[in-house]
């Protein structure tokens, strides 16, 4: 025989029923804490993006660079550690994302210098990390794009005449934006007749000498000297004498 229950039981059950609905919907406008499950959920969603750094560097992005010391395929071994300096700043959007003066690694690859039996001198040259401020060390394939003589004076060489005849003044830099970094096909602005050697001087006149640019390719200004490309390593090679680098040579570096 089923029971029926009376007015004022179903009036108090609605009631408490409303009263308990009411409670919950406050305590989570109030910010109170959601079920376990949820945090669970919560932790197994994938974490947002975060936004590009300065060691996330795109490829076909250009680093404007010198060297910090010479190089020579005589005195060169494989594995020999190369360093350079950022030369100006990369921006992005106006700021900066790679410092001037931020130390470029890498190695030789091979070395074969030049011999009266065998003429031909070459170098293989690879960059593969930055060091960034703090010590950070971010992973970096880059290859040479273009390289120059430097722009110091007091890397050009140990002939004195040199130095003494040579112009104070010294064409300035300005950084690099990342928007330059797609360089098209074409040649220098500044091919190599631009830069004369003076006769009886291994070095040109430096006011003669241009900073490279974003689109710069090859060699510039420096006679016998070729560059290619092999994978990740770029190959100077020189058929009449020893491929030398001075200190502060120029390069524009494109990472791969």
């Amino acid at each position: 025989m089923r029971k029926f229950l009376s007015a004022p039981v179903i009036l108090a059950l609605a009631a408490l029923s409303v009263a308990s609905t009411s409670w919950i919907s406050a305590a989570q406008a109030q910010g109170a804490p959601e079920p376990a499950n949820s945090q669970v959920q919560d932790a197994a969603s994938p974490a947002p993006k975060s936004a590009p750094a300065a060691d996330a560097l795109p490829p076909g992005t250009v680093l404007s660079v010198e060297l910090s010391k010479s190089l020579d395929a005589k005195k060169s071994k494989a594995n020999a550690k190369i360093e350079a300096r950022t030369a100006v700043d990369l921006l992005v959007h106006g700021q900066i994302v790679v410092p001037r003066n931020t130390k470029i690694i890498g190695h030789v690859t091979e070395a074969k210098a030049h011999s009266k039996t065998s003429p031909g001198s070459m170098l293989g040259i690879s960059f593969e990390r930055m060091l960034l401020k703090g010590g950070r060390e971010v992973p970096l394939q880059a290859l040479v794009q273009a390289i120059a003589r430097p722009l110091q004076l007091n890397n050009l060489g140990n002939e004195p005449d040199a130095l003494t005849n040579a112009a104070s003044g010294m064409p300035g830099r300005t950084p690099v934006s990342a928007g330059d970094s797609t360089a098209p096909s074409i040649p220098p602005k500044y091919p190599t007749s631009t830069i004369p050697e003076p006769p009886g001087l291994n070095a040109p006149n430096p006011s003669t000498i241009s900073p490279l640019a974003p689109t710069s390719r090859g060699v510039v200004g420096i006679k016998g000297l070729s560059l290619e490309t092999s994978g990740a390593v770029s190959v100077l090679t020189s058929s009449t004498g020893n491929v030398h680098l001075d200190s502060g040579t120029q390069l524009i570096l494109r990472v791969q």
